[in-house]
């Protein structure tokens, strides 16, 4: 219980902002449809990512993450619950409680644009981890265990939710290195959610972290995301008010 009070912290003092989360996740239902254009910046046919990914936890080890699992329901409020809710819609503009109101999809199309790519992107290498070690999902795996939401697969390792995120932090701070620290908490605890929402075991979050540094490592390379990421940052940075 020690090691969960700051934690838990964190989550008291961002209940303010639950109101963002929300707005944010109306305003950007099924967002990831809508730009069918978006492209992939990496060809999941030619890039094996499961390389660079250990295997599940088994044994006593994943008994101890499920444990945590259950201990996160155990201390799980409406708030924690709600925000775990919200964070379960994969949308670039649940950052707006860190970049602010003027941070949406209407204000910021290439913002959207860019980061339906990076979806595309790691939905398609994340789906390799899915397919491969077929690791269930701790309801299915625990009757106990009640998940505040729905979600669209049994999958769990490694969390595709997880990836994004920690995607999206890292390219948010690239862009706006004046709220780095902010955006990568931010990242941390849409992955935190995950596990407090019953949806994914601890592992999962983290190699979905993994996987999101490999991903960018390898999109670096691509001439076309270093287009869309430099034409996203300008546009953020001009909304924003920022120096270019």
């Amino acid at each position: 219980m020690k090691l969960l009070r700051p934690i838990l912290l964190v989550l008291s003092l961002l209940s303010a902002l639950l109101p963002f989360w929300v707005e944010a996740k109306n305003e950007s239902s099924a967002e990831h449809g809508k730009n069918h254009s978006a492209p992939a910046y990496i060809d999941a046919k030619r890039f094996d990512s499961l390389r660079f990914l250990s295997p599940p936890p088994t044994g006593m080890e994943a008994e101890e993450e499920m444990r945590i699992v259950l201990q996160w329901q155990s201390i799980r409020t409406e708030a924690m619950a709600q925000k775990a809710i919200a964070d379960a819609d994969q949308s670039i503009f649940n950052f707006s409680d860190v970049l602010g109101p003027l941070f949406n999809r209407q204000h910021l199309p290439l913002i959207n644009y860019f980061f339906n790519g990076i979806y595309k992107t790691e939905s398609a290498l994340n789906r390799q981890g899915k397919n491969h070690w077929n690791r269930l999902r701790p309801p299915f795996q625990n009757a106990t265990v009640k998940p505040v939401g729905e979600y669209t697969n049994e999958g769990s390792y490694p969390s595709g939710h997880s990836t994004f995120s920690w995607l999206a932090g890292i390219l948010l701070s690239d862009m706006v290195p004046e709220k780095k620290s902010e955006l990568m908490l931010r990242a941390r605890l849409m992955g935190l959610n995950r596990v407090i929402g019953g949806f994914h075991f601890p592992s999962d979050v983290e190699a979905g972290k993994i996987l999101a540094v490999v991903c960018l490592q390898e999109m670096k390379s691509n001439a076309q995301f270093q287009a869309d990421f430099h034409a996203a940052r300008q546009e953020l940075r001009q909304a924003l008010h920022l120096a270019p």
